[in-house]
């Protein structure tokens, strides 16, 4: 990754960008394929961290490591060990922390959360009468996590094609990641219980939903529903395994 790279990537996920700042990294984001990818990584490691106990302490104590390597000692006399050898023991002792909070027992044994199971499919819109320089502004919005603008863009888009059901159904996603949860119940619940292409996507979504308010039963009641040869099946099945029972 470059360093320009690596710049531009940290100070979105610290939210340092401007608005203006940050909408045109988005739209980098769409064309250059490098930036993409690592952002991606980037994203999966805050991704980690966001459903792990313990972040905030793990990242502090990532932080004193680094501190007590670059700062220097009060003695009279300091042992100079060379920047790249100091990175070296930096990056091992993190990946240590992170590998010892992996094994840690307790986890075995906690409710599965929203985000372990939250996987987006790439939006991706047919062409509906609308602009396709608007399109691609939706995709380019949901597709890098700007949830916010990608629901105020797919609104206004439904306003004019209100039966297109794959929005309506990213519409959803959208505000379920943005905590309003009843929101994504009324948009989903119709779709779930209708006879298009959409509806098992809609019965899984339904399930994530009561998945992040913590209401298991009706969450295993929407992954029940979801036949086998569904492409959600396999992954319906397994959080049905780690639901509790209540």
């Amino acid at each position: 990754m470059s360093d320009n790279y690596s710049k531009k990537i940290e100070k979105y996920f610290s939210d340092e960008f401007s608005e203006a700042e940050r909408t045109a990294f988005e739209q980098e984001l769409a064309k250059d394929t490098e930036l993409a990818k690592s952002f991606a990584q980037r994203k999966e490691i805050e991704d980690f961290l966001a459903v792990r106990p313990g972040r905030e302490k793990l990242k502090a104590e990532i932080g004193e490591l680094g501190d007590s390597f670059f700062s220097s000692s009060n003695e009279s006399t300091t042992k100079v060990v060379p920047l790249r050898r100091r990175l070296y023991w930096i990056a091992g002792a993190a990946a240590a922390a992170i590998l010892l909070l992996l094994l840690v027992p307790t986890w075995l044994n906690s409710p599965p959360t929203y985000q372990q199971f939250a996987e987006h499919r790439p939006l991706s819109l047919q062409e509906r009468g609308s602009d396709q320089k608007d399109l691609q502004a939706i995709e380019t919005a949901f597709n890098t996590g700007n949830y916010s603008s990608a629901a105020e863009l797919l609104n206004q888009y439904l306003e004019e094609q209100p039966d297109d059901l794959q929005a309506q159904i990213y519409a959803s996603i959208a505000a379920l990641e943005l905590d309003r949860a009843e929101e994504a119940l009324t948009r989903l619940s119709p779709i779930s219980t209708g006879t298009s292409i959409y509806r098992s996507t809609a019965q899984w979504y339904l399930a994530l939903v009561y998945l992040k308010q913590k209401n298991y039963q009706e969450s295993r009641t929407a992954l029940s529903k979801i036949p086998a040869d569904n492409y959600w099946h396999t992954k319906a099945q397994d959080l049905l395994k780690k639901l509790p029972q209540e």
